[in-house]
């Protein structure tokens, strides 16, 4: 790998650990704050930096006071641009979406790019010899590109046009709207994206952790819809008691501990017994 490419991705390395895992709620709210938050965000940063760096590029590197002069300006444009967009969303000016966490980031790329192009001081020459492919790479970039755009785009498009008479029952009774539509192609799209490139890689097995993540997100949907079958776990069973009379007895399931009631004028008393044992109280009466 060549230096330029081995420093954007130990750069790249560093900043997403410190923009994601090392960044608590906590860190993102005291931004709102005031500015002791960049601080300890750019400390961190640093420090990751600094492992990363280590780590991956070797110890000799940080004995060059030029690095540590990069390092710094890299630190102090990752916090001006941090800096910019909250002053901007509380200014009201911009609403935090995902085109601007996607613009933020970019800037962010942006700076790593400059920081890697100071740091190793790049010929062009070796930088287009890594960009040049051949003719293979070029069909198998064009393929994968007409396979993913096909699939993930247009088979979304697709979808929607055969469901779309089950959409339309669902509008007249009030419940979809155009947001939810939206949300789940969206969705859709980033599922057949996965099981493609799960297919692409040879991997068949990410399918079926992309369907359990699937099913884990829909399990508090699932489980009201079961609530409504089976309130609280507990399925109710009337049936003739032995006085003959339907609904004298009842058998209420909890926790897997069997709970038979007895009307009072025919068996008073309550007999619990667990599956495989016996009743843990005697029948009286």
């Amino acid at each position: 790998m060549q230096p330029f490419s081995k420093v954007v991705l130990t750069v790249l390395l560093a900043h997403l650990m410190g923009d994601f895992p090392l960044q608590t709620l906590n860190l993102v709210r005291g931004k709102e704050r005031g500015s002791r938050a960049y601080v300890v965000h750019g400390g961190i940063h640093f420090l990751v930096l600094l492992v990363c760096v280590a780590a991956f590029l070797g110890l000799g590197i940080l004995a060059d006071l030029w690095f540590w002069s990069l390092a710094a300006l890299y630190i102090s444009l990752h916090l001006a641009v941090d800096r910019l967009k909250q002053a901007l969303l509380s200014k009201g000016r911009l609403a935090d979406s995902a085109s601007i966490f996607v613009v933020d980031q970019v800037l962010h790329i942006c700076t790593i790019l400059l920081f890697a192009w100071f740091v190793t001081l790049p010929d062009w020459s070796s930088l287009r010899a890594q960009l040049n492919w051949s003719s293979a790479t070029g069909e198998r970039v064009l393929e994968a590109g007409v396979v993913y755009v096909a699939v993930v785009f247009a088979g979304g498009y697709l979808i929607r046009f055969l469901t779309r008479s089950l959409t339309l029952a669902m509008e007249k009774h009030g419940g979809t709207t155009e947001e939810v539509k939206n949300v789940g192609m969206y969705i859709g799209w980033l599922e057949r994206f996965l099981v493609v490139t799960a297919i692409l890689v040879q991997a068949p097995s990410m399918v079926g952790l992309i369907l359990t993540g699937k099913s884990i997100a829909r399990f508090p949907e699932l489980k009201d819809k079961i609530r409504g079958v089976f309130p609280d776990r507990d399925v109710a069973q009337h049936g003739a008691g032995c006085c003959g009379r339907p609904g004298v007895g009842q058998t209420m399931v909890r926790n897997h501990i069997v709970e038979v009631r007895r009307s009072a004028d025919c068996f008073p008393g309550l007999v619990r017994t667990r599956p495989g044992e016996g009743p843990l109280n005697p029948l009286r009466g």
